[in-house]
């Protein structure tokens, strides 16, 4: 029984340790009244923050965003508008080598209201040419 425990032990801390080697993303969590609209930065575009003065400057309004830990960490946000009501939205992110492919299908409903929408993610240390982008918009 100590060996099966002992077993057990060991592969949840080789996990632990793949794991964090393995960092491809992790969601940010926006400030709870940060609307899409009003953070300042292109539409259907990847931004990328990569040091605090970007930070502050984009979520000025925002005083108590969650910091990020740029000496390790890119900050990725991407946001648009729907033309319509959103349905549903389908992230699929991919690494191959040092480089992260982002796409994002919003799946629009025929609610006759434009729907601005925002997604942030917390990527391992990069620049704009490692990141490629595609945003679709398609009514269901």
């Amino acid at each position: 029984m100590k060996t099966i425990l002992s077993l057990l032990m060991l592969i949840c801390m080789c996990a632990c340790d793949s794991e964090s080697e393995n960092f491809i993303y992790k969601e940010y969590e926006l400030p709870a009244k940060a609307g899409a609209l009003e953070l300042d930065i292109e539409t259907d575009k990847a931004v990328l923050i990569n040091d605090k003065v970007e930070f502050e400057r984009v979520f000025s309004n925002f005083p108590n965003a969650k910091a990020v830990d740029f000496k390790n960490h890119t900050l990725l946000l991407v946001k648009g508008v729907s033309t319509s009501g959103i349905r549903s939205i389908e992230k699929t992110i991919l690494k191959t080598d040092n480089k992260y492919m982002f796409t994002i299908h919003v799946n629009k409903n025929i609610a006759a209201v434009m729907e601005p929408w925002c997604l942030a993610y917390i990527i391992p240390k990069t620049s704009e040419e490692n990141i490629t982008l595609s945003v679709t918009y398609e009514l269901l």
